[in-house]
């Protein structure tokens, strides 16, 4: 039975939020302000989950998609929102998080009556992408059956599609071209593929991942696509996403820069997808961290040295830790490069590398560290700085309920966050990427 809901709220995951009867449900594809009716499609102990069947009465944030396949691919989950809304309820999803998560005091920059005292999370205003669309320099798209795309939502059902308006318009035809060639040769074993826009050339680099390491007879079909200058074939031996170089054909490096830094990987190698807001970030941590030039940065999680680099330039020295092997030695070349001597790359993981050098920070009068891991956070690393605090950290988050947690945890070693910004690295969705600012409390 259908119900007309009011939407008061966005949830993290990008779902409408109502109540029927006193529950909470939550609608994907509403948007606050909205007046829907909703059909209950699963009931849980605490609230419901329901479906959009019809627009009562559209919110004023309520826009049209540009995306044809906006709601059956499981790429984004926010066109319908104007830019400006989506921007506002991150940072308060990002504020709400961290008051009911992290037990933080959070002065709302949307003007909620909330405690907040004197040491209360001053966020600064959120910095929105320079583009709302077609910001995306990468992207890993899904083949099967001849169908190409994105995979559906909370499905593994693959929506073929022509072309994504998140992405850079010289992937989206590189794509075009890679998937017009999968479908018309034998491309035995080919589950995906990546590909990755070098900014200093505007070429791209594809990664294609592989069940099979047979020989490439469809290689030389490659060989019209626009903007191609490069590609790796990797099987997938393992449930790695990354999987084992087989085959490399041509130029496979690509290139950013942020913060003052000419930076060159292998197309294999993770980068923030969004080059533009990147460079705020890389700004921030540099602004956050203020270093004075006596400083030890230590930067766990640090790929090929995005955060390392530029923050060795204004330190007295900088560690990268990367469990990676090839990012680790791409932070090492890069280093070489921009001619940074006083930096150092160790191929490991962070946790382990952590525990076991406790006494770098010990012997350091003041080190910064720095953490950016991926979306489940690291727990571990909290609880191994109770031996040895640095005097500040900057932690970077693509999820604000781990961030929430990790905050939770260094609050009660003493750290209280000083300065904190959201920064929109993935416009359409509901990702939340924000950098904080920690230091040990006087």
């Amino acid at each position: 039975m259908a119900e007309i809901v009011e939407i008061t709220s966005l949830a993290y995951g990008g779902k409408g939020v109502g109540r029927i009867g006193g529950k909470v449900v939550f609608v994907p594809y509403s948007a606050p302000g909205d007046v829907v009716e909703v059909e209950v499609v699963s009931e849980k102990k605490g609230y419901s989950e329901g479906e959009l069947r019809r627009i009562e009465k559209p919110s004023p944030a309520r826009v049209e998609p540009l995306c044809p396949l906006y709601g059956e691919c499981g790429g984004c989950n926010l066109q319908h929102i104007d830019y400006g809304a989506q921007l506002e309820w991150k940072q308060r999803i990002l504020e709400e998080t961290l008051r009911r998560v992290g037990k933080l005091e959070v002065k709302s920059l949307y003007g909620e009556d909330f405690p907040a005292g004197p040491e209360a999370v001053r966020f600064e205003g959120p910095i929105a992408s320079p583009r709302e669309f077609n910001y995306r320099s990468r992207a890993r798209f899904q083949f099967n059956g001849g169908c190409a795309g994105f995979f559906a939502a909370a499905s593994h059902r693959v929506v073929d599609m022509d072309a994504c308006p998140l992405l850079d318009p010289l992937i989206n035809e590189s794509y075009s071209d890679i998937k017009d060639v999968l479908k018309s040769v034998d491309a035995p074993g080919i589950s995906s593929f990546e590909l990755v826009l070098g900014e200093r050339d505007s070429k791209t680099v594809a990664v294609f991942n592989s069940h099979e390491a047979g020989p490439l007879p469809w290689a030389k079909a490659l060989a019209g696509t626009r903007h191609l200058k490069g590609f790796e074939v990797r099987a997938l031996t393992d449930r790695s996403r990354k999987g084992k170089r087989v085959a490399s054909v041509g130029d496979t490096s690509v290139s950013h820069e942020a913060g003052g830094i000419v930076f060159s990987a292998g197309a294999g190698i993770f980068s923030q997808v969004n080059r533009l807001q990147n460079r705020h970030l890389v700004a921030k941590a540099i602004e956050f961290a203020a270093l004075s030039g006596k400083e030890t940065v230590i930067d766990l999680f640090s790929g090929a040295g995005n955060l390392t680099l530029p923050l060795a330039r204004m330190a007295r020295e900088a560690i990268g830790v990367e469990a990676d092997k090839d990012a680790a030695r791409e932070g090492g070349g890069n280093a070489a490069r921009n001619s940074i001597e006083n930096v150092r790359f160790h191929a490991e993981d962070s946790v382990l590398w952590l525990k076991r050098n406790l006494n770098v920070l010990e012997r350091e009068r003041d080190p910064v560290l720095v953490l950016d891991p991926p979306r489940g956070g690291e727990p571990q690393i909290a609880r191994s700085l109770s031996g040895a605090r640095p005097g500040s950290i900057i932690y970077i988050s693509c999820s604000p309920p781990t961030l929430a947690r990790d905050l939770f945890f260094l609050a009660g070693l003493g750290y209280r966050v000083s300065r904190a910004v959201l920064i929109d690295m993935f416009p359409q969705t509901y990702h939340v990427e924000s950098i904080m600012g920690l230091r040990l409390a006087d």
